[in-house]
């Protein structure tokens, strides 16, 4: 483990008893009774700004208890530490309940990056002598040397690489992405910035430096843990959407006889001396999925009838994904002649 983070850190509180500021907590003294934060009222709360988001690994709460001539029933007994990045929305990093120990350290498993730390006390979570009134001698946050990611890389089936959002970063730990519905499965290469590492990707280790991950249709979890040699443990996360179907199962065209429509075939060519129009009717493979028909950027419904003039009409119907990002486009190729 590294250094106090806390120490000497920026700090307040909700509240204080004059002359036992927050300050008083973060000073590194042990061994004067004078030399603590006082809580006002509890639910109360210290919170620290560490000026920059960093690794905390460990943390400890000195409670006045057995320090400087107080006696052991003076404990702290419940209380929590909670995270932030921008100082308002907080997130719990660990709990404690029933504590009875003047010196109350814990080893987070998996360390947290942050600027802002609060100590929170809920009421009647102070001492064990009087659990209306809390005072801490001191907070310490250590700071952890953590194994994380320097790059990460999916692929989809047709080793294509999926865009991240937001671009990667090594102490961003939550993404989303998109595929195409022919996506059933993707690649994860996940790098960590220590050879020593051991990366999992769903709980499986990579082979060869990467794993493989099946896709169901719409949102797909995909964990990244990566554990350094010493046991802690930075987690990503990226939540990836497999695009609903963007396909044709039939096309019908009144006046034209089509055999061998294909799904994956894009490109039709027809022929006529005589139609004055057609009516295009498209089945999609998913029902929700939308669909436009146009022909020389005029937009047709479904059924509606579409003249067609001397020379090239070229048809086009865009099939574009209910759900997630993918498309189809199917041209069909009516030639008029007189």
């Amino acid at each position: 483990m590294g250094i106090n983070l806390a120490l000497n850190a920026d700090i307040t509180a909700s509240s204080y008893v004059d002359p036992y500021a927050p300050g008083r907590a973060v000073n590194g003294i042990v061994s004067d009774p004078t030399s603590r934060w006082l809580c006002a009222a509890l639910p109360g709360w210290l919170r620290l700004d560490l000026k920059k988001s960093c690794w905390v690994g460990q943390w400890t709460v000195k409670s006045i208890g057995s320090n400087a001539g107080w006696p052991d029933n003076y404990c702290m007994t419940s209380f929590r530490l909670e995270s932030s990045l921008n100082g308002t929305n907080w997130t719990t990093v660990d709990s404690v309940t029933g504590n009875t120990n003047n010196t109350c350290t814990r080893v987070l498993v998996n360390p947290v990056y942050a600027r802002y730390f609060r100590l929170f006390v809920p009421g009647e979570g102070g001492l064990q002598a009087n659990k209306s009134a809390a005072s801490v001698m001191e907070l310490e946050l250590i700071e952890t040397d953590v194994a994380v990611l320097t790059s990460l890389e999916i692929k989809d089936k047709e080793e294509h690489t999926a865009v991240l959002t937001p671009v990667f970063h090594s102490d961003t730990l939550s993404y989303t992405s998109n595929v195409g519905y022919d996506s059933d499965r993707i690649t994860v290469i996940p790098v960590a910035s220590k050879t020593t590492a051991a990366i999992t990707v769903n709980g499986q280790a990579l082979t060869e430096g990467k794993a493989s991950v099946e896709m169901n249709d719409g949102s797909n979890r995909v964990e990244i843990k990566v554990t350094s040699a010493g046991g802690c443990t930075v987690i990503y996360q990226v939540a990836v959407t497999r695009a609903s179907s963007p396909y044709l199962t039939s096309v019908k065209l009144t006046g034209f006889r089509m055999s061998g429509f294909v799904k994956t075939t894009y490109n039709y060519s027809l022929s006529t001396k005589s139609l004055a129009s057609t009516v295009v009717t498209p089945t999609a493979e998913d029902t929700e999925a939308a669909v436009a028909i146009s022909l020389d950027d005029v937009v047709y419904n479904s059924g509606e009838s579409i003249p067609l003039n001397e020379g090239l009409n070229p048809i086009n119907i865009k099939v574009t994904s209910k759900t997630g990002v993918d498309s189809r486009i199917y041209v069909f190729n009516i030639t008029k002649s007189t």
